[in-house]
Order: structure tokens, then C-alpha cells, then sequence
């Protein structure tokens, strides 16, 4: 039993010991860990870790509507989206975008974080279209702060897309070089290493497959361990919300 778990004011962190099992009606035979929904309020997307061991029975999708993101993290997996196929691999990814049509067509001990969202449209614009790569088709580019490196695997500079999804790397004992506030919300999920993560006022050790979710204006730093650090971020972006 783990005792890293923690929830406070504007922020939660999941540990492998302490999510919890569900399942999902178009996915009845996955194990679905829901690691954060709006019915965590303030959260205005959902994540969730989706555990294929087998191939489907039949291909399985969600609804169309909201926009959505894939990312595995181990295993293979084959999607169908607006009838186009995509075999990913670990490190594979793929949007995609608001209203199309998503199919989970076969799984080899798969395990997948899943993003999902209503699009927010913008004044006269259209909505993205679909994407698909692998984290290594993208640059680890340098940025400011020494010893973090940064891929952003959709297009940062494509207002359409209203969220950015990016890998962190820090070297060992590298870390934020502020302690960030800012109306922008996370959803982090733990690839590799370990670190100390600033939650609001305390300091958490936070490791390989945990999961944060940082409210808007939630006080928050890091700074990498011995192994270094690399994690997947969620972020809203290019929006100016009521």
C-alpha cells in the first residue's frame, strides 16, 4: 500500500497503489483507470488509462463528439479514425479531432492513455484535423531552463488545436527554475524517472505511472532525482475562456 496519494486544494495525485479499476460501456473487457473527469471540479477534460490485453472481440469506439487524444505507453494498438487505419506502437499517438469516428480495432497488451474533450470552437474557425505519429518523429528541443528538453507532438503554433500535448524531460536533478502560477490546467502522467512535484504548498515524491491533475492557478515547481524525469503533459491552449 502506498501512502503517496494525495488530494488538496486544486490538485490530485494517483499512484498505481491507490486509482481505482472501472470500465467503460463501449469497452466492457478493458480495465479503465478514470484519472481525472470533470466531475473533479474545476476539470474541463477528462484522462483516463485504458488496459487492452487482448484484441476486441469486435472493433469498439467511443461516440463521436468530443475531440480525442491516444498516447501508448506500452504494446500495440490499431485504430480505425474516419475509416483510415494506424498501427502505434509504444510512444505512438493520434488525434483525433471533434465529431470523427474512433475505432479500437485490435490490441496486443496495450496500455493507453486516452484524452477527451468537447472542442472549443473558435470565432469563424474550423475545427483540427486528424493526426497521428510517434514522440520520436518530434524533436526534443531545447528550452530555458537547463537541463529540460520539450517535444510537442501537435502543432504549437496551430491555433485550431485547443490543447497541447508535450513530453518533459529533465535531467538529473534538474528542475522548474519558478514556481509557477498560471490559468492554464494539467494533466501529467509520469513516463519515466522520478521527482519532487510542488503541489500547492507541499512537496510530494511523485514516480514512474503517477498522475497529476493541477487545477488553474494551482502553485507548482519540480525538480528532477537522481534518474532524471520525463512526463506527459496535458495543457489547454489558444483560448481566452469566459
Amino acid at each position: 500500500m502506498s501512502d503517496r496519494g494525495f488530494r488538496g486544494e486544486g490538485h490530485v495525485l494517483l499512484t498505481p497503489a491507490n486509482r481505482y479499476a472501472s470500465r467503460l460501456p463501449w469497452l466492457p473487457e478493458a480495465v479503465v483507470y478514470k484519472l481525472v473527469s470533470p466531475r473533479l471540479e474545476p476539470a474541463r477534460f477528462s484522462q483516463q488509462l485504458l488496459c487492452l490485453d487482448e484484441a476486441p472481440g469486435a472493433p469498439a469506439g467511443p461516440p463521436p463528439g468530443p475531440e480525442q487524444f491516444l498516447y501508448v505507453l506500452s504494446g500495440r494498438l490499431r485504430t480505425r479514425v474516419d475509416g483510415a487505419e494506424h498501427d502505434l506502437t509504444s510512444g505512438g499517438f493520434s488525434y483525433c479531432p471533434p465529431g470523427s469516428s474512433l475505432e479500437l480495432v485490435d490490441a496486443t497488451a496495450a496500455r493507453v492513455l486516452r484524452v477527451h474533450r468537447l472542442w472549443s470552437p473558435l470565432q469563424g474557425g474550423r475545427p483540427p484535423g486528424a493526426v497521428h505519429g510517434h514522440r520520436d518523429d518530434h524533436a526534443a528541443d531545447a528550452t530555458p531552463v537547463a537541463g529540460l528538453t520539450r517535444r510537442e507532438l501537435l502543432p504549437a503554433g496551430d491555433p485550431s488545436f485547443d490543447f497541447a500535448m508535450s513530453i518533459m524531460r529533465f535531467a538529473p536533478g534538474a528542475g522548474l527554475d519558478q514556481v509557477e502560477i498560471h490559468d492554464e490546467e494539467h494533466g501529467l502522467y509520469m513516463l519515466d524517472g522520478g521527482c519532487r512535484y510542488l503541489l500547492g504548498t507541499g512537496w510530494h515524491e511523485v514516480a514512474a505511472d503517477d498522475f497529476i491533475y493541477m487545477a488553474p492557478y494551482c502553485p507548482q515547481s519540480f525538480v528532477a532525482g537522481a534518474e532524471g524525469g520525463e512526463y506527459l503533459l496535458y495543457k489547454d491552449v489558444f483560448r481566452d475562456l469566459p
